[in-house]
């Protein structure tokens, strides 16, 4: 039975004042991460939600897909300069730090990490900086599982014991989303369910379509805990703890062309693409403009061959530049192919 939704969880006694709870949304490239926060963005549950964004490379797709949903544009934070687990956790501190600071008061933060992260080092950071620990409290961390393609990718042989972040990512969750199930049959999902809890047998497994649940068993849940936590992870809270965070071939292609796509050019590249590279291909996606389409702004969603191609739910603004925005995630990626692909996809006038 869904849980009430509370505007301010119970607090223990011990608590000297009223943590903001977080929420780490986690789970591999394409899992639908971005759609579950849009999801929770538009439920009807009268919270002020701040949330921050973590997007492996440097051309951002996610903010803009989110910002659609969110009440303010400075309540969402983009962190686009590498992955939060590593490279970027000093971001994520100043980040926290700064809504913090503001006037407005928010019911709850929500973290969307990159699909290439480890959530330990994250979940450190609100133990380790004492000013963090003060004012926020991790609610959960939920981790979301592609139903086609996660044994694939939690299968994936990592070099010199670095570890695997899909593995990582079902290991530390509290609630876990066996997402996309309508792309696969019944025996499968079994199959998947009994690998998941191979690796975290506490865990709820909550089985979704369209990253769709019911909001109270998501928000509000105070399900974090930092004896699992240490029972997944004896070393969580060792400071010294070397992370082993191998994306050695992993890159992230960034592109940004103004104008407008031919439709029937794009279409064959991106199938040519990926059907190619159907394996190295992790995650494709964009904002999109394309001739004779009026002020209609199009997003593709790709996981592997995957893909989702659709209008967004805004449309460019008067006067805003057509700039159509790629981002291809994958190992051992062609750059120069790439970029040269896409924008040889330009209608020509």
């Amino acid at each position: 039975r869904a849980r009430r939704l509370r505007a301010r969880p119970r607090m223990s006694a011990e608590d000297a004042i009223e943590k903001t709870p977080v929420t780490i949304v986690t789970g591999f490239l394409g899992a639908g991460k971005t759609t579950l926060v849009n999801h929770i963005l538009r439920g009807q549950h009268g919270l002020q939600i701040a949330v921050i964004e973590n997007e492996f490379g440097a051309v951002s797709i996610d903010d803009a897909l989110v910002s659609e949903n969110i009440k303010e544009k400075e309540d969402i934070i983009s962190m686009d300069n590498g992955c939060v687990c590593c490279t970027v956790r000093g971001d994520l501190v100043r980040a926290l730090l700064t809504l913090k600071d503001r006037e407005k008061k928010f019911d709850a933060v929500i973290i969307e990490t990159t699909g290439l992260a480890d959530p330990a080092p994250v979940a450190f950071t609100f133990f380790i900086n004492p000013e963090i620990a003060e004012h926020y409290r991790i609610d959960s961390i939920l981790c979301l599982a592609d139903a086609k393609h996660v044994a694939m990718h939690m299968e994936e042989e990592k070099p010199d014991g670095a570890v695997n972040e899909a593995v990582q990512q079902v290991a530390f969750a509290d609630r876990i989303l066996l997402n996309k199930i309508d792309l696969v049959n019944e025996e499968e999902i079994a199959t998947l369910e009994k690998t998941i809890r191979s690796v975290n047998a506490s865990a709820d497994v909550i089985k979704t379509q369209n990253s769709v649940v019911d909001l109270g068993v998501v928000l509000g849940v105070n399900s974090f805990s930092l004896e699992k936590t240490l029972e997944t992870d004896p070393s969580f809270l060792d400071e010294n703890k070397e992370n082993k965070h191998n994306l050695t071939g992993v890159s992230s292609v960034g592109i940004a062309v103004e104008g407008e796509l031919d439709f029937a050019a794009m279409n064959e590249f991106m199938m040519n693409l990926l059907q190619a590279n159907a394996t190295n291909m992790y995650r494709s996606k964009g904002v999109l403009c394309f001739e004779g389409q009026g002020d209609a702004k199009f997003v593709f969603q790709g996981v592997h061959e995957q893909i989702n191609f659709g209008p967004s739910a805004s449309t460019w603004a008067e006067g805003e530049p057509r700039v159509n925005r790629m981002v291809f995630i994958g190992r051992n990626l062609d750059r120069k192919a790439l970029e040269a692909g896409f924008r040889g996809c330009l209608a020509t006038k």
